[in-house]
């Protein structure tokens, strides 16, 4: 396959999953970070250590997307949203089953956009 790339300005349904995205790992950076606040468990802080840094990566990126197409980067989550000095709501293996549900979650959305993309 020939490698060519696209001029065209991002299609209705790239810039609506590039805005999903952003508002999802948004949400997930306030949520691990009260999380690793909360958690006792070495092993499971070191896959929420991966996963923040995994979102805060794709909050980048869609950030650079966003602007290289002159569209507005989405408002999304911010610290304001999370209040780390909560009393701990969850267990550590309730935390470990949520990030299993996210994930499964952010697999179907990559899915989707994956078929509704013109881009590689």
């Amino acid at each position: 396959m020939e490698n060519t790339s696209h001029s065209a300005r991002l299609s209705a349904s790239e810039l609506s999953s590039l805005w999903t995205q952003y508002q999802s790992y948004s949400m997930s950076i306030c949520v691990i970070d009260y999380f690793l606040a909360k958690v006792e468990d070495e092993d499971i802080r070191k896959i929420l250590e991966f996963v923040i840094g995994l979102s805060k990566s794709h909050v980048s990126k869609i950030k650079d997307f966003m602007t290289q197409e002159e569209y507005p980067i989405p408002k999304g989550f911010t610290d304001k949203d999370v209040n780390r000095d909560a009393p701990s709501l969850f267990s550590d293996a309730l935390t470990l089953y949520y990030m299993y549900i996210m994930t499964l979650h952010g697999l179907t959305g990559y899915a989707a956009a994956t078929g509704t993309s013109v881009r590689a």
